[in-house]
């Protein structure tokens, strides 16, 4: 891909530190049709994030807005909303998700994610980070230095500034090639259904008896009924967090939480056993964590929750299969210029060599059209596989 030099003479305008010039800037950005959008936010303390700068930019200019001056970000939140404006970001989950909370559930629309648009035409590895991807669409290499700046401190350094504004400078010209990429692959719609993904709440403010699905660890063990118990803490410790506003993993970690399932102990004493539970904390998240761990307890059979099959109930059979499976799918993705990363996960591949899931991933939308048929088929017995290696690049076809 050719690295063109992206014009980006933009005006950089003056800080927006007043609800006035908030307007005044909401006002162009609406009068210009789209825009670019980052923000800089702490994370690491709170449930929600804290909010600390957001940067803005069209065609003409870039803005920038001081949120520990002006703490009602509403008019902007209402552009991420309107499905006549187009927001272009880079990696938009947690972006749209500080505009949902800070626009009292607001849901974006007619958003155009930088990320998700390069890993469908396939270019480098996905997730591509914002810095590389401006590399390779514009030969341009930003500095690096403030990649863990702390943005809570006022004032803010110059080069903290120039960094922020980079953010968005480049964001517009590259959604532009991008779209011209997407539809010289006639893949237009795979990444709009990409996108109608961030108008579904359930992105930002994901339900609490889904947070199980989330937690990371080892999941040999976890038949029906200790997946109940892991359900009904995992929903107990996303309600706790949100209410402490604290990130969840500070209440009890991932590790602890599939203990109790696998334990559902049934006394405050029984959780002090548990390798890793936070001391002197039964007092006080015990009770909670009992109460979840007997409603699991009590649900009859055919309210229990799939199984959380992984790798460790799969046999030596099932494992070769669903890793050759995800190699299989990752090699017919690099041959249509698709990051195999944004297209399946060897989990997903696991769903159709399990034929557990009524729905699998893999057979849903563009990635079904993409690969998924093609993996059924294999995954079912139902086709043969050709492999070439042609220049150490692996040629597959499965018919």
């Amino acid at each position: 891909m050719a690295n063109d030099t992206v014009t980006t003479g933009l005006v950089e305008r003056e800080t927006v530190r007043t609800p006035e010039a908030l307007l005044h800037l909401v006002a162009d950005l609406k009068a210009a049709g789209r825009f670019a959008l980052d923000t800089e936010f702490a994370g690491e303390r709170t449930y929600v994030p804290r909010l600390c700068l957001v940067q803005v930019a069209t065609e003409d200019f870039i803005g920038l807005i001081d949120t520990m001056a002006v703490s009602d970000l509403g008019p902007l939140w209402e552009l991420v909303g309107d499905p006549s404006i187009v927001t272009v970001l880079h990696a938009a989950r947690e972006d749209l998700r500080l505009a949902y909370y800070g626009g009292q559930r607001l849901i974006p629309n007619n958003i155009f994610d930088t990320q998700i648009a390069a890993g469908l035409v396939g270019l480098s590895q996905f997730p591509l980070s914002y810095a590389r991807l401006v590399e390779a669409m514009t030969g341009v290499r930003l500095p690096k230095t403030e990649t863990r700046s702390d943005w809570e401190r006022r004032p803010l350094s110059p080069d903290q500034i120039r960094y922020a504004r980079d953010d968005v400078r480049y964001l517009l010209p590259i959604a532009d090639k991008l779209t011209r990429l997407l539809g010289k692959l006639g893949r237009e719609a795979w990444m709009l259904e990409e996108m109608e993904r961030f108008s579904e709440p359930s992105v930002y403010e994901p339900d609490p008896d889904e947070a199980y699905l989330r937690i990371r660890g080892p999941r040999a063990g976890l038949t029906a009924r200790p997946t109940a118990v892991l359900r009904a803490v995992g929903a107990w410790r996303e309600r706790e967090a949100a209410l402490r506003n604290v990130p969840s993993r500070t209440i009890l970690r991932d590790e602890v939480m599939t203990d109790i399932a696998l334990r559902a102990p049934k006394r405050l004493t029984d959780l002090m056993k548990i390798k890793n539970f936070p001391p002197g904390e039964e007092a006080s998240i015990g009770p909670g964590i009992l109460t979840a761990v007997e409603e699991a307890k009590a649900l009859p059979d055919d309210q229990l929750p799939q199984a959380l099959v992984g790798q460790d109930d799969d046999t030596p059979q099932q494992r070769i299969v669903i890793d050759l499976a995800a190699s299989l799918g990752a090699a017919l993705c690099l041959a249509r210029n698709l990051a195999p990363e944004l297209a399946l996960t060897k989990s997903s591949a696991g769903e159709l060599v399990r034929g557990n899931v009524e729905d699998p991933v893999l057979m849903t939308g563009w990635r079904a059209e993409a690969v998924g048929k093609e993996l059924a088929k294999f995954a079912r017995g139902e086709a043969s596989v050709s492999i070439r290696i042609v220049n150490g690049v692996a040629k597959v076809e499965i018919k």
